[in-house]
Formats: structure tokens, sequence, C-alpha cells
């Protein structure tokens, strides 16, 4: 799944690799190019990087270079939408769901005392009842009660007896610890939780843990998006359904000649984020359709994962590894993966607020709190950072934007 990155390029004949990006530019001359799909969605997509020369190796690839003759040989050994989709009932889907999930999470905690990233959301509590960690970790922000789950957590970490650990930062550690955030990612990219991840493991970092466990993974594979709804169901039964903060989203969906939007076009235009003159990225989208089978989940997974998946999975590992840290993450266990692609689109989800409906029933099971798996608003580890950029923290903001204006690109 692409969860730790490996760059590598080719200069006259000498292979390079490294895990981290910066290595390779200091190897050779490698300058810094704004490819379109960045103004687009904030990330390169594919295998391309913003530096010229370096590629990212894919997921499920095997790269083979001959010493002698300078080649390279590129071959993929696997790919998720080669698994055949399982039609079955949900009965029997959601005990053999329940069995590999009981049998595949706890296999990823470590022989060491860990840290889990419990946000009070359903993924990282299902994680935290299925792997007992001995520390769990949250983030909140004082004045934003739309953005704190820690009353959940605190019932959570209770109930398994973990310590919890609250993080609240404020708009001025923003400002302290953004250099460091910086040089911890290997280039800038697209993502709501970073400042969260960050203090998050921090706090894990300062209490001597190596190991810290997060919850990627369901809402691409089990419909957990708002996005991934109103695709499928459209923008009038999302807002109907009581999502109405999400107005600004469904209106990208508006056409003016009043009909319905084709599903890749409409997933389109929920993943762009700016400008996408060459069209690459709608390209993207409607190839994961086209590999898809005819099914429109499947092909939403596919297209989160060739847009929004590489930013999510790229600062969880730079993060943690900017404080030691090694991040795992349990639901990409690969028979979980493989099984939640190949459910039908009702094990998924069967109303626009009720997506991962074979997750939460699972949770059910394993006798979850109510207000953890009847939750229907995902918020993770949001943070403020947008408010706090026009609002306290905007002549900073304004301040930062002139210097790097007048500053040149570093090569």
């Amino acid at each position: 799944m692409g969860e730790k990155p490996l760059y590598w390029r080719l200069d006259g004949g000498r292979l390079a690799f490294a895990s981290e990006v910066t290595t390779l530019t200091g190897y050779g001359q490698a300058p810094l190019i704004v490819r379109p799909e960045m103004l687009a969605i904030e990330t390169p997509v594919g295998v391309e990087t913003p530096f010229q020369g370096v590629q990212l190796l894919a997921p499920a690839s095997l790269l083979s270079f001959d010493l002698a003759s300078g080649s390279l040989e590129y071959t993929t050994w696997w790919r998720l939408e080669d698994r055949v989709p399982w039609q079955t009932a949900y009965e029997p889907a959601l005990a053999r769901f329940s069995v590999v999930l009981a049998e595949q999470v706890p296999l990823r905690a470590p022989a060491t005392d860990f840290a889990l990233m419990l946000s009070g959301g359903l993924d990282s509590s299902v994680l935290a009842y299925l792997m007992r960690p001995p520390v769990c970790v949250t983030v909140r922000y004082w004045g934003q009660d739309r953005l704190d789950e820690s009353r959940i957590a605190t019932a959570i970490a209770r109930d398994i007896g973990a310590e919890l650990v609250v993080v609240e930062p404020e708009a001025a550690d923003f400002t302290a610890v953004l250099p460091h955030m910086i040089n911890a990612l290997d280039y800038p990219v697209g993502n709501a939780s970073t400042f969260s991840e960050y203090m998050a493991y921090r706090a894990v970092a300062e209490r001597g843990l190596k190991v810290v466990v997060g919850g990627l993974g369901p809402d691409e594979f089990l419909m957990g998006y708002v996005r991934q709804a109103l695709v499928l169901f459209g923008p009038n039964a999302v807002l109907d359904a009581g999502l109405e903060t999400y107005q600004p989203l469904a209106a990208k969906l508006t056409h003016t000649a009043g009909e319905p939007l084709a599903p890749a076009e409409a997933a389109a235009r929920l993943i762009l984020r700016g400008p996408d003159p060459d069209g690459r990225v709608r390209e993207l989208v409607t190839d994961t359709f086209t590999r898809s089978g005819g099914d429109t989940t499947r092909a939403l997974t596919l297209a989160e994962l060739a847009t929004a998946w590489r930013p999510l999975v790229m600062t969880s590992d730079k993060l943690a590894s900017a404080f030691a840290l090694e991040r795992r993450s349990p639901f990409l266990a690969r028979d979980l993966v493989e099984l939640s692609y190949r459910l039908p689109a009702e094990h998924k989800i069967t109303a626009p607020a009720a997506g991962k409906r074979i997750l939460r029933d699972a949770a059910k099971a394993l006798g979850l709190p109510r207000e953890v798996w009847a939750s229907r608003d995902k918020l993770g580890f949001a943070s403020p950072v947008p408010a706090w950029l026009t609002g306290p923290l905007a002549q900073w903001a304004d301040a930062q934007i002139r210097t790097a204006w007048t500053m040149p690109p570093r090569h």
C-alpha cells in the first residue's frame, strides 16, 4: 500500500535509492518541478516527485538493476483490482470480516509497549479494543468543540485500562514547530491532520515509546468519506441526512444542465482542490472506474489510492520517523485490505451517513460503546490551523508568505 516510501534515481549507469528523498537530492542535481497535479490536489501522483530525476517506487513493485548493462526492469507483483469480487449475503460476510479483523489486527501489535493514536472515532476505537495498547494519545483544541472527541477517547481508554495522554496544542505551538514539521516531510503535501499528528507523535516520543499505531485504511476501503457518499447518493441526499456542514463540498457537484454528473466526473470534482488544466487528475480518476469492473465503491477506493492516499501515508510515516518512532497501520494487513475491497457495495455503505457498515457492526459485536459505532460524522485528528491562519496567526502568516516570495528555491 506504499506506507513506507522508497525513492530511487539513475544517473549515468549508477542506481541510488533511499527512504528519504533529500538523501537523493544530495546525490546529484535534482531541480525542483511544480507538477500540475500538485496545484490540483496538493500532491504528486503515480511515481513522480517534485524533484527531477527522482522517482518513488510504486507499491507492490520490484525494481531490478543489471550491473553489467545498467538497465532497469520494473515489475508489479500485486494489484488490488485483480481481487475477485465476493458476492455473498451480509451475515456470512460480517462473520468472515469479523474473524479476519480479530486475527489480523492483533498480529500488528509489537512485543513491547506502544501507543495508539486514539481520536475517539470508529477506526481507532476498534484498534483499542483489539490491541489493548498501554498508552493512548488524543488531541483536542480549546474552543473547538466540534473537533473534540476526547470524551469518547477517555471512555475507551478507561474501558481497556490504558493511560490516556491528552495533547492540547495552541496557535503558538504551530509557529514554533512548523520548521521541524517542514524538515521532517520530503516535500509539501496537503493533509488536514499534519499538525495534530506531529504533536501526538511528540507526546509519544516524550514517554520513551518507540512504536505508534494508527487507524489508516477503513475510510478508503469501506466508504468512510463524505465525498464518497456524495458520489454514491448525490448532494441532496447527503445534506438531507444531517451532514449540512458539508454544503461547500456538495456545491462542487452543481451541474448547469441540472442533470446528475457521471460518477467519475463527480469523484474528480470532489477530489480536486485546484485547477486541473491538463486533465491529469480527471484522467486518473476515470481510469480507476475502468479498472474497477463496474463497481462504483471499488472505483472510489482506487481513486482514493491514486490521489489522496499518498499524503496520508507519507505524513504519518515521516512525522513519526522525525521522533524515531515506528508507525504501524494494522488495517492495512493484506488479508483485511483484499477482503474489504472485494465486498459488495451494500456491505460497505447503505445510506449517506452510514459508511463503513460492516466495520460498525463488527465494532458493535466487540462491545464498543454505542456512541462509537453509531456516530456518523468523521472527525479524526483535524485541526483548527486554517482558522488560525486567518485569525490569530494572520499577521504571522502574511509575513511568512512575503518572505517566501523573496527567497529563491533551493536546489
